[in-house]
């Protein structure tokens, strides 16, 4: 080329890039994916249920710009089944890839988001489920699960929050007994429903994630209102539904619940949800053998919220192993938490506080976890 015309090319170059620039897409620094893999990893609720509420347009903003990975609607999000499918269509499509998490608690029974109140199916609880001798046989209850499921995908869900795996230990216990919520005493039964809940999410597109990891079945005091300690009550046979549903390669993801117990826990009064050595035993090849996503229960119930700052149990969450962090926001409405976390865990990274190993460990599980979301091949051991 001559260099007569070399003047001619650049400013023919410049010109087309002042008219498409917004069309050539920056080059990712560093910073930017670090900003991304943080998002991934962040969960919240949200207010609104119009698409042109003020709450549902800030948490779609976060969705877009990748400041969190995806939300959970609750009863307050959902009136009508027009209403929520065109809501999580909305939220759906601020960001096409990776594709957000829109997620759940639809157990059934009193954990029932999308309920007849609302204009929706009514499911039994757990508890009927597993009493009934009309759900005895395997196909049975997997036909009431995928009925459940078919709702929650035509609805826009992704994620549920589900199954209870928790064994009904203490007839007493007030979050799990108490609101009907464990399938039984028995293992194998507990098992057996589990199994059928997961497959027919798995046929509609639908990650499970199995709950209250080490078990809440056997405690006395309600970990949404403060602190649980199973110390005295928890029993080793609690692990066997993680163990199986794991070694047959049925656990999309696991809840790391808020419960204190010595065996999984960093410190005295710690709990298990921010506590390495609970997702370590998650982890090990000799006891679960499980590595996929971990998620967190909801970071403002009363068992973590009253004894720990924001802070202080995003970091301990992180850092135990915790891959993505949920937070219910239905206390505080704010339409800023989702950055507000982002800006933590950031600043964390930033000073040290937090490993960036350990954001790029969770990245790869949840990437992986969202790829077979998207590609609806949700079967196979981690």
């Amino acid at each position: 080329m001559s260099r007569s015309k070399l003047p001619a090319l650049l400013a023919l170059l410049a010109a087309s890039a002042a008219l498409f620039g917004s069309a050539i897409a920056a080059p990712e620094t560093d910073a930017t994916k670090l900003d991304a893999m943080i998002g991934q990893m962040i969960m919240v609720g949200f207010a609104g249920t119009e698409t042109s509420d003020a709450g549902v347009l800030s948490v779609r903003d976060e969705i877009g710009s990748g400041t969190i990975g995806g939300v959970v609607l609750y009863p307050e999000n959902i009136r009508s089944p027009q209403q929520i499918t065109a809501l999580t269509a909305f939220l759906r499509n601020a960001r096409s890839q990776p594709v957000p998490f829109i997620a759940v608690d639809q157990e059934g029974g009193k954990v029932q988001r999308l309920s007849r109140e609302n204009g929706h199916s009514y499911f039994p609880s757990a508890r009927d489920v597993g009493q009934n001798p009309s759900y005895a046989t395997p196909e049975s209850a997997f036909k009431l699960y995928a009925a459940m499921a078919k709702e929650l995908a035509d609805s826009g869900f992704n994620l549920n929050f589900g199954p209870v795996v928790d064994l009904n230990l203490n007839p007493a216990n007030p979050v799990i007994a108490g609101r009907e919520r464990s399938f039984g005493s028995d293992p194998a039964r507990v098992i057996s429903f589990a199994r059928a809940f997961i497959r027919a999410h798995r046929d509609a597109g639908i990650v499970t994630v199995a709950k209250h990891f080490p078990g809440h079945g056997s405690s006395s005091a309600d970990s949404h209102k403060g602190f649980a300690d199973i110390s005295m009550s928890w029993q080793e046979v609690e692990l066997d539904p993680y163990r199986v549903l794991a070694k047959e390669g049925l656990l999309d993801a696991v809840m790391i619940g808020h419960l204190y117990h010595p065996r999984f826990s960093d410190g005295e009064m710690l709990p298990a949800s921010l506590s390495a050595k609970a997702i370590r035993a998650l982890r090990n090849t000799q006891w679960i053998d499980f590595d996929g996503v971990v998620f967190s229960d909801d970071m403002e119930m009363g068992a973590v919220s009253q004894r720990y700052s924001i802070e202080e149990r995003v970091i301990k969450a992180i850092n135990a192993g915790t891959d993505i962090i949920v937070f219910s926001n239905v206390g505080s409405h704010d339409p800023d938490l989702g950055a507000k976390i982002h800006a933590i865990i950031a600043a964390a990274v930033s000073d040290g506080r937090i490993s960036r190993l350990r954001i790029e460990q969770a990245n790869d599980k949840i990437k992986l976890l969202k790829r077979r979301l998207a590609q609806h091949e949700l079967a196979g051991k981690w």
